[in-house]
């Protein structure tokens, strides 16, 4: 209760600071946009632009709702080394110390929350609950939620969306029951949820064309933030229908390279 009580008083503290900014969404099951545009609830800096001017350190910062813990596992392996491997491939020539979570002893636990769905204020107020930077100075940080329920959109609950960032700011969130009915199989919902977390980091950190300026042709135009090579994690059907065929060639491997090397490629030009 009294990480509740901290959360709430943060959450009337942000009332006076709105902004209309997009919401990205990694959508499953026969949805194949990206993209949504509402009044959001959020700081005013805008994460990308601050990023690569003055970034020494990134941490990935890790909340869980009591009953939706991310996977740690998928058959023998670390799960949250996807994570690390990918976004540490893809700043590799930026000399930024990246931290990224193992075990679930160094992750937020958020206790049981008030709601069963969240809304977009909802996120922007738990994120700023458990943030440790201001991300203007050198040492910035993703939070990443985990939620035990649903987003909810023009008022309803949406039961098909897997995560959304918060676009313009380092939040993103993973809704737990989505992951759960997204595969049968305990190994592919922990690839399906890393997939989703780097899809969404990749967002966050300005892909595709989304404050990082493309240098090659590969923005899919008709489906907004999202590249047109079917084997990157930014593809748009791997944000959606296609993203247990993506996962399955990564089971039974240690070594999963999500990015392709034109969204990799942008990121070293920025």
């Amino acid at each position: 209760m009294d990480r509740l009580s901290a959360l709430t008083r943060k959450r009337e503290r942000l009332f006076g600071v709105l902004a209309k900014i997009p919401v990205l969404v990694l959508l499953f099951l026969g949805m194949s946009s990206c993209s949504d545009s509402e009044t959001v609830l959020v700081p005013t800096d805008n994460f990308v632009s601050n990023f690569y001017t003055n970034t020494r350190s990134l941490t990935i910062l890790v909340g869980y709702e009591e009953g939706a813990s991310p996977f740690v596992k998928y058959n023998t392996f670390d799960a949250w080394d996807v994570c690390k491997q990918n976004i540490t491939d893809l700043l590799d020539t930026r000399g930024i110390n990246l931290k990224v979570p193992v075990g679930i002893e160094e992750m937020i636990n958020l206790g049981a929350l008030e709601q069963n769905n969240y809304t977009r204020e909802n996120l922007a107020s738990f994120a700023q609950g458990i943030q440790k930077n201001d991300n203007a100075t050198e040492d910035k940080s993703i939070v990443v939620l985990f939620l035990n329920g649903y987003y909810i959109k023009d008022g309803m609950p949406k039961q098909k969306i897997l995560g959304i960032n918060l676009d313009g700011t380092p939040v993103i969130a993973v809704f737990k029951p989505v992951i759960k009915t997204s595969s049968n199989s305990a190994a592919e919902q922990a690839l399906i949820e890393q997939s989703t977390i780097v899809h969404e980091i990749g967002h966050a950190l300005g892909l595709v064309n989304n404050g990082v300026p493309v240098t090659s042709a590969h923005q899919d135009a008709n489906h907004g933030a999202h590249c047109i090579n079917p084997k990157c994690v930014m593809f748009w059907q791997n944000s959606g229908t296609k993203i247990q065929q993506f996962v399955q060639p990564f089971l039974l491997s240690g070594k999963v390279q999500l990015f392709g090397n034109q969204c990799k490629s942008e990121i070293k030009a920025k």
